[in-house]
């Protein structure tokens, strides 16, 4: 068991021994540790500094400037940006949503890092609480190496990730979410569960949030925009502001995306005993479509999908586009004004499309392609270039 080395002095004689048998001995249930609150730069020059220093339960707690360094987490330690009197404050960011104060002005910044590397990692394989909470991390270069690095890296791991930005990655994406995996590498034992929670992601090269295997992240109220791959010869890639692989099942619930390549995009979707939950955000002029799930193989795999209470309007192509995948059901969804159809399923199983408001999209309401069960019902449907409802491929029974 580490003993923290104590700085401060007491008068008196009695003090001191009761500290330090308080201290010594293992507490039982109930105990309360002490945890402190490390100031980055009044106690420590810098933020790894002050993190090699802390304890599990301690606070870094970082004043604003801007600190050109690469941040590796260490467990059970919070990552904080100083309030003082007016730092939770909103205040216009960089898109459509108020952010606090003190995440503008405190700023993690990784241009002057030569050597390739996360811009903030966790540790792997643990359960410990952490916190990063109001930060501004921006700038990585595109490395000669060619490796593709998140801004942040969280694996086997379940921290609280909140009230931050994210931006200006010329390596990939934002954020990555993954315990390892099927086409990732080994998995790790403990599953990913973080909280990704009040976040601006924009303009980075590649995927906003990404999710891997062994993965289960609760991603809510992010504001994520114009995240795509720019112009190195992979124009016919998209890239999602919210990105699942294989067997990923995160939660994603009222985020904002627009100006993506699409708001959520699933690859290789592989089974799963949950479902992919996509539920209360708004997905709308992304230059594919709203929300595009790709299984990895043919029916009977386990891929299931609820998607509900989204509003999904003026996307490129289709509102929500599903391909290969075992069930679906998509409720209480408003899907209008986008390119293409508004819902369009190809090769997915047992499918249930209710209770939804679909309309003004420049194809068809509803496209059902190789579909052989299908429950319509409850849904308006009104206003589409070429059909309410159009079925193709269907066989008589």
């Amino acid at each position: 068991m580490q003993i923290r080395t104590l700085d401060r002095k007491f008068s008196g004689l009695l003090l001191p021994v009761l500290l330090f048998f308080a201290v010594c001995m293992t507490p039982g249930p109930g105990a309360v540790a002490f945890a402190e609150e490390l100031l980055v730069p009044d106690d420590y020059f810098t933020i790894g500094e002050a993190l090699e220093a802390a304890y599990e339960g301690d606070t870094v707690v970082v004043y604003p400037g801007t600190y050109y360094e690469r941040i590796v987490m260490k467990e059970g330690v919070n990552l904080v940006s100083f309030a003082g009197d007016d730092g939770n404050d909103l205040v216009d960011g960089p898109g459509v949503k108020k952010v606090l104060r003190r995440t503008l002005r405190t700023i993690i910044d990784g241009s002057e890092l030569d050597e390739p590397g996360y811009l903030i990692s966790f540790p792997k394989d643990t359960t410990a609480p952490m916190k990063v909470d109001g930060f501004t991390f921006r700038n990585m270069p595109k490395y000669v190496s060619g490796v593709n690095l998140y801004l942040m890296e969280i694996r086997g791991c379940s921290p609280v990730v909140e009230n931050n930005i994210f931006t200006g990655n010329l390596s990939w994406g934002a954020i990555l979410s993954t315990g390892l995996g099927v086409g990732m590498g080994p998995a790790l034992d403990t599953v990913a569960r973080p909280v990704i929670r009040n976040n601006v992601v924009y303009k980075n090269y590649a995927i906003g949030i990404g999710n891997g295997s062994n993965s289960a992240a609760h991603i809510i109220d992010n504001e994520i925009f114009d995240n795509y791959y720019v112009d190195d010869g992979q124009r016919d890639r998209v890239a999602p502001a919210i990105g699942i692989r294989e067997q990923a099942r995160p939660i994603i619930e009222n985020n904002l995306c627009y100006g993506n390549g699409v708001g959520v995009g699933a690859v290789n979707f592989d089974s799963f005993k949950d479902p992919l939950i996509i539920r209360g955000n708004t997905f709308f002029n992304n230059k594919r479509g709203g929300i595009g799930l790709l299984g990895i193989g043919g029916l009977k795999t386990g891929v299931k999908a609820i998607i509900e209470n989204n509003t999904i309007y003026g996307n490129l192509t289709s509102g929500i586009r599903c391909t290969k995948t075992d069930s679906v059901l998509i409720r209480y969804n408003t899907i209008y004004d986008n390119r293409r159809s508004g819902i369009s399923l190809w090769d997915v199983g047992a499918t249930v499309i209710e209770d939804n408001e679909i309309y003004g999209n420049l194809t068809a309401g509803i496209r059902l392609l190789d579909v052989p069960s299908a429950r319509v019902q409850r849904n308006n449907i009104y206003r589409n270039v070429t059909a309410g409802i159009d079925f193709i491929g269907w066989k008589k029974l």
